[in-house]
């Protein structure tokens, strides 16, 4: 009987894995719904993270504004309204860049308050823990992306998703690990919050 739980078990992975592909579950491979614009940004985006509040309010005018709280130290910060755009990459999958947003909420070693890791850039480590290199999990390579934030766009059709993409920003692992952004409050594509 066991052995039978565990062929079927192993069966329905395989076929799970054939059945769905990278493009059906976005990601990476998966640019945003067909017909996506600039336009699907416009709102009020919140991390899904435990240890920090963390929002970003992004308008149709090209500016932004991002409020966040870290719990772990009592940081709290909002900013003022900053400059966004969107580039591409080759296949398509948009990248959207936030002037001089504060990437501490993101990565633990970053002073909230300075800017400064603590740590002494040299050797391999430069690229790794330098203020400015952050790692593109999509490109599978580090990116210097100075006096920005970097999020990338990626598909996620879901209930928590209403337009069916998420914001993931570079981090500084090897592996996504820092908090989506999902939609919480759109506004109308010329509304100004």
């Amino acid at each position: 009987m066991r052995k039978m739980k565990y062929i079927f078990m192993a069966s329905l992975m395989v076929l799970l894995l054939v059945a769905c592909s990278p493009k059906e579950l976005g990601g990476c491979d998966s640019p945003p719904k067909e017909g996506f614009s600039e336009s699907d940004l416009v709102g009020t985006w919140d991390a899904m993270d435990s240890l920090n509040d963390s929002t970003i309010t992004i308008r149709g005018d090209h500016r932004y504004k991002q409020t966040m709280y870290v719990k772990r130290t009592g940081f709290g910060y909002e900013g003022d309204w900053k400059p966004w755009r969107i580039t591409y990459s080759e296949v398509g999958l948009p990248y959207l860049h936030l002037e001089g947003l504060l990437m501490c909420a993101y990565w633990s070693q970053i002073d909230c308050r300075t800017g400064e890791t603590g740590i002494e850039p040299g050797g391999p480590a430069k690229d790794i823990y330098a203020d400015a290199y952050w790692y593109d999990f999509c490109q599978k390579k580090w990116i210097d992306t100075p006096g920005e934030g970097v999020f990338i766009v990626l598909s996620r059709p879901s209930a928590l998703a209403p337009r069916g993409i998420e914001l993931d920003p570079f981090t500084k692992s090897d592996t996504p690990t820092g908090p989506p952004f999902l939609l919480r409050k759109p506004f109308p594509p010329t509304g100004l919050p």
